[in-house]
């Protein structure tokens, strides 16, 4: 029994050892293998790559990439059209999220791009990339077993002697090489390049940025000096002029931090320059300004600039603007000794310091820029002896809120005589704050400042700015802080691919700063409020032709089927936004296409298309025809036509208006004008009156506009005289019950007139610019543009405020319009011009966010789907159609 027992125990004692063999030697065995011996993928980068990425932990990435707030917004932008369906398809694949995929897959991912003239022969820039397999190295042994039971379409499994490797062969004719070499998954685009790296392996090379926190980024990248100046000069011939007097240490490396509500950049490189005076700023060690811990809360937007006093920024500033800067500075400068007997260096640089700032605050369409003040005895004395000549006055009898703020001002007579050449001098107010001069146009915003400054309501306290900033060093010697819920940075102002990705960032921070050679340069994006735009799916759409810039829809307030309505290459086009579904009615010439209001047919939709040589034809939303059209006038066509309750409007050169009705017959209007009707005639309802009102404007040197009735008849004191020529047609509208026509001349002269031609008190007004576009009204203010793209605000009182738009200009091309986007009974201000930008304002100058639009001429806002959200459809410079919807 005991033997028994014993030959039990060893055989029990047996099978432990083999479980615990099993389940305890074989994970051991496996951990080992795929640890020892490892090779680390950096060591197959080789040295000459121009851009180098590493992800520690690719898993991660994507689920940063897929979880980011933005990437809906991101895949609808035009430049990522061919990556969008990949996208996509990840966002919904389910192998995504499986576990075990996520597992194998964490391992390091090191990939490279190298330039053609690396030695290598192939018609592109060829890449290679390794990637870590970690704890599941042993698999990879088993690849070329597995291929002889599973072969996948184009892959093909070579051996050359001892040395195998797998051939992924696309179509066209490129190939991916790919080889499993012990830990690793070695892949590229080039054969020789394939081989090189497994024959001869190099040593890692270390990415500074990796070194200093590889947890705090999802990637990283390194760039070469030479790639990336290359890039950027294409971009600006100003960069490329500093990048050309730059001597880059060493790559320009980056990390990349990726989340759900923020995105960030971080470039470093060691940089110096050979020309002395940007070897200066290069060399210098940037701090935290102090006007950064001032900026109010409000602020819109903030930039700061830190790098060193105006004489060390001009110097720099020459290194890549030529001899024009040093001509303009000692042109300023004889002109300064001239008017004010005093140079520019004592005008400026004697008392300046180191930091100057602009910023704009919300609501206030005025900016404050900001001058650190080095010497306050020697401003004081500067700022008196200017005040002393013929040229500059102060005016200290401003007090607002017990605070007295000096204004700037040009002596009268000098103002009077600068206004005959249609020039203006501003009149600035400025106030002193613990060591800044705070210079605005408005008195009221400069006391805002000051007050946020007092009271500690700054920007750097509030929750935007703490997420923007984050934890790395507030140091700069340049900053710009932008909310495109409010404001437009300059590097947004383009149609570039760069600037759709990033206007999909509502706010952002971007510092600059540098530390004896070492340069540091900080991006940091987050999507924002949430509201804005969203690019809607099927857009941009192509056409087919050459779209013009005038959009209008059909029945888009009835809740019908809806149609959007544009003219193109001698047709009239009709898209059903349900499906894009595109209806042309062809062979018309140059046509135009609008909506038939009023027009009481059983169709669902319907629309006039009138082309140069008076033919008519009334259409449902198919482009098809009605009874009893197309209808031929005979008429020569001096303008644009109009449609309004239930009639098409047609003026003649000989100075007649006509209308056509929905049966085809053809009228006249009672008065015939001294001048032809340039502009089509405006109209205004009067409901308590059952009355309708219409304006018209005959152009002529000896102007007159006209308010008549519905069948053309002059109303009681009409016409009114107006000095000078205009372009366009009078605004009839209502204020506090009263009908009032509006009209601006194209020297500026706004006139105002109630029903029976007398001027409003305080009008005629002028406003400063030229004018090709008449006012609208938003049921409280006037809204105008100048062709200097300067947007002005006018109440029926005559108080005026204005806001000038960088880098735009108004024209014959643009167009105010007026449409209430979030339901708050306050329409918002869109104005397109001369360029490819639509810009959106609300009622206090604020921009709105996800404008402007890649947009130009007249835009349509309606809800065409039906599902109570405000869109935005018009079309671009690039001849498509484009269409959002406001969030």
């Amino acid at each position: 029994m005991g033997k028994v027992k014993t030959k039990k125990l060893r055989r029990g004692g047996k099978a432990l050892l083999a479980l615990l063999c099993i389940f305890i030697g074989l994970p051991l065995f496996w951990i080992a293998d795929s640890l020892v011996g490892c090779f680390d993928p950096a060591s197959f980068i080789p040295d000459s790559y121009i851009v180098r990425l590493t992800i520690p932990n690719p898993p991660r990435f994507i689920d940063g990439i897929l979880a980011h707030e933005s990437l809906s917004e991101i895949i609808n932008l035009p430049a990522m059209a061919a990556s969008a369906s990949l996208l996509s398809a990840m966002r919904d694949n389910a192998l995504v999220k499986n576990p075990l995929l996520r597992f194998a897959a964490k391992g390091a991912l090191e990939g490279a791009l190298l330039a053609e003239e690396a030695g290598v022969d192939t018609a592109a820039s060829p890449f290679i990339a390794a990637w870590d397999a970690g704890l599941c190295t042993p698999l990879l042994r088993f690849l070329p077993l597995a291929f002889r039971f599973i072969k996948p379409a184009n892959l093909y499994h070579v051996q050359a002697g001892k040395f195998s490797w797998f051939e992924y062969r696309m179509e066209g004719g490129n190939t991916l090489f790919i080889k499993p070499q012990r830990n690793l998954l070695v892949f590229s685009s080039d054969r020789r390049l394939f081989e090189s790296a497994l024959s001869a392996r190099r040593s890692a090379t270390v990415f500074q940025t990796r070194t200093a926190g590889a947890a705090v980024y999802d990637a990283t990248l390194s760039v070469s000096p030479a790639f990336l100046s290359g890039i950027l000069s294409q971009q600006n011939p100003a960069i490329a002029s500093v990048l050309g007097n730059m001597e880059f240490q060493g790559p320009v490396e980056a990390g990349v931090s990726l989340s759900s509500r923020k995105l960030e950049f971080l470039l470093t490189s060691a940089a110096a320059s050979p020309v002395p005076a940007l070897g200066h700023i290069l060399e210098q060690r940037s701090r935290i300004p102090g006007i950064a811990e001032r900026l109010p809360a409000t602020a819109q937007y903030g930039t700061i600039l830190s790098a060193g006093t105006l004489a060390e920024l001009y110097a720099a500033a020459a290194v890549f603007s030529g001899p024009e800067l040093g001509e303009s500075l000692r042109q300023a400068d004889r002109s300064a000794r001239a008017i004010l007997g005093m140079s520019l260096d004592d005008l400026l640089f004697s008392w300046t310091g180191t930091e100057f700032a602009v910023f704009g605050m919300e609501g206030r369409p005025h900016p404050v820029y900001a001058v650190q003040i080095g010497n306050e005895q020697k401003r004081q004395e500067i700022f008196g002896r200017a005040f002393k000549t013929i040229m500059l006055n102060e005016n200290t009898r401003l007090n607002l809120d017990g605070v007295r703020i000096p204004r700037i001002e040009t002596p009268e007579f000098l103002q009077a005589l600068l206004r005959r050449w249609n020039f203006r001098i501003p009149s600035p107010c400025y106030t002193v704050y613990e060591g800044y001069l705070l210079v605005s146009e408005s008195a009221d915003t400069l006391l805002s400042a000051v007050r946020a400054m007092q009271k500690n309501d700054i920007l750097p306290k509030t929750a935007v700015w703490r997420s923007l900033a984050g934890t790395g060093p507030d140091v700069s010697a340049f900053s710009l802080y932008y909310s495109l819920d409010r404001s437009l940075p300059f590097f947004l102002r383009g149609n570039t691919a760069a600037s759709g990705f990033l206007g999909v960032y509502r706010q952002g921070l971007i510092r600059l700063g540098f530390d004896r050679g070492a340069v540091r340069l900080s991006l940091s994006l987050i999507p924002g409020s949430g509201s804005g735009l969203a690019l809607m799916s099927g857009y941009p759409l192509a056409l087919g032709g050459n779209p013009l810039n005038r959009v209008y829809g059909m029945n888009t307030a009835k809740g019908g089927e809806s149609r959007i309505l544009v003219s193109q290459d001698g047709s009239a086009v009709a898209i059903n936004p349900a499906d894009n579904s595109i209806r042309e009615l062809e062979g018309q010439g140059q046509v135009w296409l609008i909506p038939a209001e009023g027009i009481g047919v059983k169709s669902a939709e319907a629309a006039w298309v009138v082309n140069m040589q008076g033919r008519v034809t009334l259409v449902n939303g198919n482009m098809e025809p009605m009874r009893g059209f197309p209808l031929l006038t005979g008429l020569r066509l001096s303008s644009p036509p109009a449609s309004y309750g239930g009639r098409l409007f047609l003026c003649d050169e000989d100075g007649k208006v006509y209308t056509v009705d929905s049966k085809g017959a053809l009228a006249a209007w009672e008065t015939v004008f001294p001048a032809a009707i340039r502009s089509p005639p405006s109209f205004l309802a009067l409901p308590k009156t059952n009355r309708t009102l219409a304006a018209v404007y005959p152009k002529s040197f000896f102007g007159e506009i006209w308010v008549l009735d519905a069948e053309g008849r002059p109303m009681p004191n009409w016409p009114a005289p107006v000095s000078g020529i205009a372009f366009g047609t009078p605004l009839l509208f209502s204020h506090n019950s009263r009908p009032l026509a509006a009209f601006v001349t194209q020297a500026g002269e706004l006139s105002v007139f109630d029903e029976n031609a007398a001027s409003l008190p305080l009008f005629p007004i002028n406003l400063d610019g030229v004018f090709y576009l008449q006012p609208v009204f938003d049921g409280e203010y006037l809204w105008l543009a100048s062709a200097d793209g300067t947007l002005f605000r006018v109440s029926p009182g005559g108080e005026t405020l204005s806001q000038r738009i960088p880098g735009f200009s108004v024209m014959e091309e643009g167009n105010i319009l007026l449409f209430d986007t979030d339901g708050d009974s306050i329409p918002e201000v869109f104005v397109s011009g001369e360029g490819n930008a639509l810009h959106g304002y609300s009622r206090n100058f604020r921009s709105l966010e996800g404008f402007p639009l890649p947009v130009w001429g007249r835009p349509l806002f309606a809800d065409l789907n039906g599902d109570g959200k405000a869109e935005c459809t018009g079309v671009g410079m690039d001849r498509l159609l484009y269409r959002w919807q406001f969030k």
